[in-house]
């Protein structure tokens, strides 16, 4: 099909009957893959309708020219839907990339790599730091033992009555690690986290304390409720699926799934899967969302929803360990959307972004430093 040449009506042909076998209904094979990929789109996306109100002339004028670009470039994407959107939304300063968001990465989480001086530390009940993807086996003084591997710590308690000995696991920029507590909890730790916590159990509560992010899968245990402290929020689980957000002074707290107790101290909620609070200062909002995008970054996925530039490349400087500088704050303000892989190196993340955007960002490997900047 030609720049110039009239764009086809694909909710017409979208509607029409199958008549296979019949002479004069197919579609040139150009015509009918994008057709196939339009269905797609028009079914999985939930914004389909705010897409539809675009430009349709201009949108497929974007779409022919970015046919041959976008299989070059092997985008996991939607491709019909990236480039309609990004036609017609462009202009009101967003930007939306589309994908699957049940299509799982073929890239692990913990490929990504940081700073040579960045290595997961475990600091034991003595005082010690270890470094857990050199370590075999450890007991701590309480008898509990502890095993790792390159991205996992796992503990096996002993039943010793002792006191609580405690551990510390931090995780750097550019780094995730995973732990499964001696109860069989797991937790997965993002960049830039720490996550304190007794190596055994006692008493009538499992209490640990988060700095960062984590997602947790607790588990049930019955009369002995889970608890994670962050800040100035302390979250009460009986058993499920949640991940806390503890970055900054604003706590979000997301339930995937079975229940917790929020308490902000003057606020204390129950929140039901697929709710979020957002806790500040003891005060408390509750939205429903998508857990999971606020869960993806532990498989291996970037997910962004309407977000600026500026947290994009906060969120990319931590878990990449880079420096990120805007040589105009203005493009800060910038907002894009949807899920791209945790790729090993961020410039394929960032080659990403430039290609849909009009921004380039400059690497400066030896600095481990990104300059974000007007144009291509």
């Amino acid at each position: 099909m030609t720049e110039n040449q009239p764009s086809p009506d694909w909710d017409k042909l979208a509607a029409r009957p199958e008549q296979s076998g019949q002479e004069g209904d197919a579609l040139p094979p150009e015509e009918e893959a994008m057709l196939q990929e339009y269905l797609l789109i028009r079914e999985a996306a939930p914004g389909w309708q705010e897409i539809a109100t675009l430009d349709t002339e201009a949108a497929w004028q974007g779409v022919a020219a970015r046919i041959t670009h976008h299989k070059k470039a092997h985008f996991n994407w939607f491709r019909v839907a990236a480039a309609a959107v990004v036609t017609g939304l462009i202009a009101g300063g967003a930007v939306f990339l589309l994908k699957s968001p049940h299509q799982k990465p073929t890239t692990t989480v913990a490929a990504h790599t940081a700073g040579k001086n960045n290595q997961v530390k475990l600091i034991t009940g003595s005082g010690a730091a270890v470094l857990p993807d050199t370590l075999t086996r450890l007991r701590e003084e309480d008898g509990t033992s502890i095993s790792a591997t390159s991205n996992t710590v796992s503990y096996n308690a002993a039943q010793t009555g002792k006191s609580p000995v405690y551990n510390t696991l931090m995780v750097p920029r550019g780094k995730t690690y995973k732990v499964v507590l001696s109860d069989g909890t797991q937790v997965w730790l993002n960049a830039d986290s720490r996550l304190h916590f007794p190596v055994a159990f006692t008493g009538n509560t499992r209490e640990v304390e988060l700095e960062g992010e984590a997602c947790f899968e607790a588990a049930p245990l019955a009369g002995k409720p889970f608890l994670v402290k962050a800040g100035g929020v302390k979250v009460v689980v009986l058993g499920t699926v949640f991940n806390v957000n503890a970055y900054t002074e604003k706590i979000l707290t997301t339930l995937v799934s079975g229940k917790v107790r929020v308490d902000a101290g003057a606020d204390i909620r129950e929140l039901t899967p697929g709710q979020q609070a957002a806790c500040r200062q003891g005060a408390m909002s509750i939205i429903k969302v998508d857990p999971e995008q606020f869960t993806a970054w532990k498989d291996g996925l970037l997910v962004f929803d309407n977000e600026s530039l500026g947290d994009i490349m906060t969120r990319l400087g931590r878990e990449y360990d880079y420096t990120v500088n805007f040589e105009n704050t203005s493009l800060q303000h910038l907002r894009l959307g949807g899920n791209i892989e945790k790729y090993t190196d961020i410039s394929q993340v960032l080659n990403l972004l430039e290609q849909l955007t009009d921004v380039h960002f400059i690497i400066h490997q030896p600095q481990r430093a990104i300059m974000v900047k007007q144009g291509k």
